[in-house]
């Protein structure tokens, strides 16, 4: 069945009565940058500070216990 949807058509802006094809859309950065990722990792940690607590206490009395059986 086909769909009801129109079809696509090319934009044309008027300007002072002539038609004329509009300015370009900006640039995305769809493949996202590092410095992106770690700001998104942050809020992450900062939005579950209960967890990320106690993640860090688990990993300090893991390094603490690995210490204490040193010879």
């Amino acid at each position: 069945m086909p769909s009801i949807d129109s079809i696509p058509q090319a934009r044309v802006v008027r300007n002072a009565g002539r038609l004329i094809a509009p300015p370009r859309a900006p640039r995305s950065d769809d493949a996202g940058s590092l410095r992106e990722y770690l700001r998104i990792a942050l809020g992450y940690a900062i939005g579950l500070w209960p967890l990320t607590c106690v993640v860090l206490l688990a990993f300090g009395l893991l390094v603490m216990a690995s210490h204490l059986t040193d010879p």
